[in-house]
């Protein structure tokens, strides 16, 4: 199914499509009971100069939105470090993901560029490895990193959220990955529940 497509659906259909639409992200069990928590959220998916917004309602009554830009089709350079498969599998299938407005207050996702991931994690200023740490996505006043030296449940480097006031080594893993295979696919669906229903259980904000 294509966003336009996805765009044109409401209801029950709309459910059920954005559930099938986002499979490809849920490599666990719990994955898909999150997406699907997350679907009974879902109001309206709209596609706007090739972007789809998808409206949900969130805990407290308000609408919000994510967007999800255009794939990426080019190829991926292996350098400085191995781009893990998951990270591919979402770029492949939007390359940008903005939740609300986006930065400094949300998830900012910038995907590929051709060269390396996007990202404006502060290596030097957070004490991080370049040997070994490596951002790919911003997240509100934090950013979200790989540690290359380490491998979490699925074989991929261990993702964090750095916190701007700590230093990376000061900062935990995000939560379950070195039990569930979930992958970044499966990073994005635990945010966007986050994001949705307003808890904390990630501390992206």
């Amino acid at each position: 199914m294509t966003p336009k497509e996805l765009s044109l659906l409401k209801g029950r259909e709309l459910t059920n499509a954005f559930i099938t639409y986002f499979k490809s992200w849920t490599l666990t069990s719990s994955c898909l009971e999150i997406i699907k928590e997350i679907a009974t959220k879902v109001i309206e998916a709209k596609y706007v100069n090739d972007d789809l917004i998808i409206v949900f309602k969130s805990n407290d009554g308000e609408e919000v939105s994510i967007t999800f830009g255009t794939a990426y089709n080019g190829n991926f350079l292996d350098t400085p470090f191995t781009i893990p498969a998951s990270y591919k599998t979402v770029v492949q299938m939007h390359n940008t993901i903005t939740f609300g407005d986006g930065v400094p207050d949300y998830i900012g996702f910038y995907g590929y560029d051709g060269e390396e991931p996007s990202s404006e994690f502060m290596l030097d200023e957070l004490e991080g490895n370049e040997e070994i740490h490596q951002g790919f996505c911003d997240a509100g006043q934090n950013w979200i990193i790989w540690n290359h030296q380490r491998k979490n449940a699925l074989g991929e480097p261990v993702f964090i959220i750095a916190d701007h006031g700590l230093t990376v080594d000061d900062n935990d893993d995000f939560p379950e990955q070195d039990k569930v295979a979930f992958g970044i696919g499966g990073l994005f669906i635990r945010l966007m529940k986050e994001f949705i229903f307003d808890d904390t259980d990630y501390g992206w904000g």
